[in-house]
């Protein structure tokens, strides 16, 4: 891991080893992930990004996000200088309030705090008896708080523009009838039943990764583009897929079977797909209860929690 995408994790490690942890640090750092809400401190991860943010608002698919550091001694004009009484962390810590991101859900880790503060949806405090102040404007690119500041942002971006699942134009069966490919092709180059081959022509079901794979040569394209050719996605799967819960799920799945995490998180989500397609209607699907089925039977029903 690079310094960009280790640094603010560690550095909170790092002042906590130094320091009793709080029980309440503790607690939620143990429990079990819950869906995201205004006022948790959260560790967000994805790819080489690592940051600790606080979250002021939440709504379906993402969260609005300011990011936290315990080194109060950096700071620009917009970072707000919190006391430690201010959060479960029992330190002061500082909100870098400029470097506001939506991110999804989806790249939520862990919640590690919890603040005593509520914020409003520009970052500010909005709670009586919590002083606090803003920083000083930076005198110069050259200074370390413009590098502690730039570091931040970097990661703030990359965890804003994290993307796992394709989002499906529709176009496979004019790709598909292009290239030349009928039920007999798809049955023969896929490994798959005469129902399925011609689910994928009427865009009544979509293509696996593993299935993009084995098609993109004979159309030309990589496996993603292919992918992206797929009917759309339902919604609620995609979702269920996303919650911060089921990320535990998804990395078990990717050390049993030897991928990367997001080839996992994709890996539940056709199959799930599939399955449901072949017993019901996907949009009548009960989405949570048959992510639950997957990992009880790919992760076993103990270990799936």
């Amino acid at each position: 891991m690079n310094h960009a995408s280790s640094s603010a994790y560690e550095r909170l490690r790092a002042a906590a080893s130094q320091l009793r942890v709080p029980e309440a640090v503790r607690a939620a750092a143990a429990a079990k992930p819950g869906d995201p809400k205004a006022g948790q401190i959260w560790r967000a991860v994805w790819n080489d990004a690592v940051e600790i943010v606080a979250i002021t608002s939440v709504d379906d698919n993402a969260v609005h996000a300011v990011p936290v550091s315990l080194e109060t001694q950096f700071h620009d004009s917009d970072t707000m200088l919190l006391p430690a009484k201010a959060s479960t962390l029992d330190q002061p810590f500082a909100l870098w309030r400029g470097l506001s991101r939506r991110l999804p859900w989806y790249v939520l880790d862990r919640q590690v705090s919890q603040l005593h503060v509520s914020l409003g949806p520009d970052g500010a405090p909005t709670t009586a008896g919590i002083e606090y102040q803003y920083g000083s404007p930076l005198p110069s690119p050259a200074v370390q708080a413009a590098e502690f500041r730039s570091v931040l942002a970097d990661a703030m971006d990359l965890l804003g523009r994290a993307h796992w699942a394709p989002q499906g134009s529709g176009t496979l069966p004019a790709l598909l009838k292009q290239a030349g490919l009928g039920p007999t092709d798809l049955i023969e180059r896929l490994d798959i039943q005469p129902a399925r081959a011609l689910g994928l022509l009427r865009a009544q079901a979509p293509l696996t990764p593993k299935e993009a794979h084995l098609l993109a040569p004979d159309l030309g394209m990589t496996a993603e583009s292919v992918l992206a050719c797929n009917p759309p996605l339902p919604d609620r799967l995609v979702h269920e897929l996303s919650r911060p819960v089921r990320r535990v799920q998804i990395r078990r799945l990717a050390r049993l079977t030897g991928t990367a995490e997001q080839e996992a998180r994709q890996q539940a989500l056709f199959a799930t797909l599939a399955l449901a397609a072949r017993q019901e209607r996907p949009a009548e699907a009960d989405w949570p209860g048959r992510v639950d089925r997957y990992f009880d039977v790919h992760l076993g029903a103990e270990d799936s929690q």
